[in-house]
């Protein structure tokens, strides 16, 4: 490790802990990642593989700060389209919102920030719905969005152990850790382990389960109803995904079947064109546990003392979970059924980065 560089360890390597690393390496610090799985690791809990995944924002409208995590991702993503930058695992390709409940979508603070923001004639609703927009979204392929992200640490010159450990304290005593003055702190971005790791009640799993099918949707569709939700949201050289399910403090590993087919029922008509015979080719199934938090994702810095010396933590986690959102609706709703950490990553990165510097008062 370089002499005199404000080195900083990052606990977690889903979409956050991975865009929080590239952040920081972009500010000058040195980096090493900690984690148990990588991108392209298949498990129940390492849910940034299993996500579907796009930009939605559910920030509302006094939701300032979730406002500005998801508008500069947006910004971010569309520069590197914009640049040509390739392998990134991006489409950026209509998204079409409708609703069955009476709304005239005075809450949609983001018309703004996409591209081609326009309200759907009631000519064009779907039967049933009373509400749509169209707007120009990104979908994306989880895995090979994260390879990228890995792929740019590693042209930075990312460091990187494998390994699981049963307390934030232990990243501190790690091999090449535990005898580096330079190591100064360390980014919290474990998920759903938070609830043991950093003692955090308000941390659970949202049990998701999605369907992924042969063929590329045209767009990414949703159909909110009451108390149930559906989509359909293209993943880039791989197919498409089909949802959607949102079961909170579900620890169930196991595929619901009778869930699976009243998804395919619902998602048969957001997406005709992947219809064979009239049902979709399914490739996979997945059933993946949400890193939730009741109140919504917690980002801040506290200092700790490990063997005589201040260490800083940043904790930055709990994204799949943004306790009351406002999506289509006028009023607020509980709860999401499809709440996802991409949309968000890389504002929030920025965020907590600027948090560190301005404790490390750089």
């Amino acid at each position: 490790m370089a002499a005199n560089k404000k080195e900083i360890v990052v606990l977690g390597a889903g979409v956050i802990g991975l865009q929080t690393a590239l952040t920081l390496l972009e500010n000058g610090y040195g980096v090493t990642i900690v984690a148990k799985h990588w991108p392209g690791d298949d498990d129940i809990n390492y849910a940034s593989m299993k996500a579907g995944a796009h930009w939605r924002t559910h920030a509302g409208p006094e939701d300032i700060l979730g406002q500005k995590f998801d508008t500069e991702t947006y910004q971010y993503w569309k520069g590197l389209l914009d640049e040509g930058v390739e392998g990134t695992g991006l489409e950026i390709l209509p998204d079409i919102p409708t609703s069955e409940t009476t709304n005239n979508g005075a809450a949609i603070w983001w018309s703004t920030v996409v591209g081609n923001y326009r309200v759907m004639d009631p000519a064009e609703l779907p039967t049933g719905a009373h509400f749509g927009v169209i707007y120009e979204s990104f979908c994306i392929n989880p895995s090979k969005y994260c390879d990228f992200l890995l792929g740019r640490l590693g042209d930075l010159g990312i460091k990187t152990i494998t390994t699981e450990v049963d307390s934030l304290e232990e990243v501190f005593e790690l091999p090449g850790i535990e005898d580096d003055d330079n190591v100064v702190g360390m980014v919290n971005c474990i998920g759903l382990a938070a609830k043991e790791l950093a003692h955090d009640e308000r941390v659970f799993p949202t049990r998701g389960q999605t369907i992924l099918v042969k063929g590329e949707a045209e767009m990414a569709r949703l159909r909110r109803g009451d108390g149930w939700i559906c989509y359909v949201i293209r993943r880039p050289g791989q197919g498409t995904i089909l949802g959607g399910s949102y079961q909170e403090d579900d620890w169930n590993a196991d595929l619901d079947e009778t869930l699976s087919t009243r998804i395919q029922e619902r998602c048969a008509a957001l997406a005709p064109e992947l219809l064979v015979d009239g049902k979709f080719d399914i490739i996979s199934q997945q059933v993946g546990r949400r890193p939730s938090r009741r109140g919504g994702p917690r980002i801040e810095v506290k200092w700790t003392k490990h063997n005589g010396s201040e260490r800083l933590i940043c904790h930055h986690y709990g994204h799949s979970g943004a306790g009351c959102v406002i999506n289509l609706q006028n009023e607020e709703i509980e709860k999401d059924l499809m709440i996802s950490r991409y949309q968000n990553s890389y504002g929030s990165a920025k965020e907590a980065v600027r948090l560190i510097n301005q404790s490390l008062k750089r």
